[in-house]
């Protein structure tokens, strides 16, 4: 999740353009969601011992599933991903729902819930 935080202020500082909101742009919550179950689909993956390029195959897979269970494609995510990246106070919002939720799932799992 590092490397995410990393790109996505590098992508903020380096970047300076408005960006339209798209027409199927995703709420945060929605954005939220997906990024939740994204990031919990790679950590599960890094736990694996197989291959990177295997690892990368298995991680495609489970995303497009991902898309399937929130009801998106990847063209909708990007368009929504990249106005986000261009609004730093709702990109802001969001991964701090993200990290809330992460927070939570890891105590819960610490504590045997």
């Amino acid at each position: 999740m590092k490397k995410y935080f990393l790109a996505l202020l590098i992508a903020m500082a380096c970047s300076s353009e408005k960006v339209e909101k798209p027409a199927n742009l995703m709420t945060k919550e929605q954005m939220a969601a997906f990024l939740i179950d994204n990031h919990l689909a790679e950590g599960n993956l890094q736990t694996l011992k197989i291959e990177k390029d295997s690892l990368a195959v298995i991680f495609h897979e489970m995303e497009r599933d991902l898309y399937v269970d929130h009801g998106i494609d990847s063209a909708q995510f990007i368009e929504s991903y990249h106005y986000y990246l261009h609004n730093v106070e709702e990109l802001g919002e969001i991964y701090d729902a993200v990290i809330d939720s992460l927070n939570l799932k890891e105590k819960m799992l610490n504590s045997g819930q």
